[in-house]
């Protein structure tokens, strides 16, 4: 982001764009929460090809949860200014904690929560869905690499591809 986009950054984490309502601004940053989850989930959920898939799913459970920092994400289709500017002030700074079926993510212009499940998981890989405060469902695809969680965003506005960080 330009640094002459600083202002339109500020507008936008302010919630002040009359185009852009807080409960847009709320359902993009619970999108980005949910495919931080889905980058950690895989990290979380190494286990034995003789694992049963319950076993798996909750060791990606064990794995996935505590507090993790969105390091990057590059959406698959380009995102209008409004969403390109939220993007940009969450990167680094938005921290998502996942414990016992439920996530917050707390960020410089962001504050939400919900529940999530991991409807899959297999070695290091998982599935996930983030379900916010209306119950939308998110779903995530992800795999754990070291103190990483990359993942894959399915659901628009935030299609794409990102990676969370282990605090």
């Amino acid at each position: 982001m330009a640094v002459h986009d600083a202002a339109a950054l500020c507008l936008i984490a302010c919630c002040r764009v009359p185009a852009y309502r807080p409960s847009v601004t709320k359902r993009c940053a619970t999108v980005l929460f949910l495919a931080g989850l889905c980058v950690t989930a895989p990290l979380l959920g190494a286990c034995t090809a003789a694992s049963t898939p319950a076993n798996s799913v909750a060791t990606a459970n064990q794995r996935l949860g505590g507090s993790w920092r969105l390091q990057s994400f590059a959406p698959s289709v380009s995102l209008d200014l409004p969403l390109q500017a939220v993007l940009s002030a969450e990167i680094g700074t938005l921290m998502v904690t996942f414990d016992q079926g439920q996530f917050s993510a707390v960020g410089p212009g962001v504050t939400f929560g919900g529940r999530y499940q991991v409807t899959s998981a297999s070695a290091d890989q998982l599935a996930l869905i983030l379900y916010d405060a209306q119950n939308v469902g998110y779903h995530f695809t992800a795999q754990f690499a070291g103190n990483l969680l990359h993942f894959q965003s399915n659901d628009k506005p935030w299609v794409g591809f990102g990676a969370l960080e282990h605090a």
